[in-house]
């Protein structure tokens, strides 16, 4: 696959969040040509401040890789990553 349909699953996630009353962001991390990690927004159905698309793909790719340590891998976010999302990318 390419960025634009790495990027073409990102905005589907983000429809899916507008669809549910969420701000419409998605998230998708890709390492070696696999989606590893996707994530939507979620803050308004889960009633958490966490619930950004960009956290809830670190957790995923965390659990499908086995670590917390995202080496080699590409984030793909339809909309800028706030600060608390950027540090979790910067730690990840």
């Amino acid at each position: 696959m390419e960025r634009e349909d790495w990027m073409r699953l990102a905005l589907a996630l983000a429809r899916e969040a507008g669809e549910a009353g969420e701000v419409p962001v998605g998230c998708v991390i890709v390492k070696d040509g696999a989606v590893v990690g996707r994530g939507r927004n979620r803050r308004e159905g889960e009633r958490t401040a966490l619930g950004h698309a960009e956290i809830e793909a670190i957790a995923d790719a965390c659990r499908t890789l086995g670590g917390w340590r995202l080496r080699d891998c590409t984030l793909y976010v339809t909309l800028e990553p706030c600060p608390m999302c950027a540090g979790a990318i910067v730690n990840a």
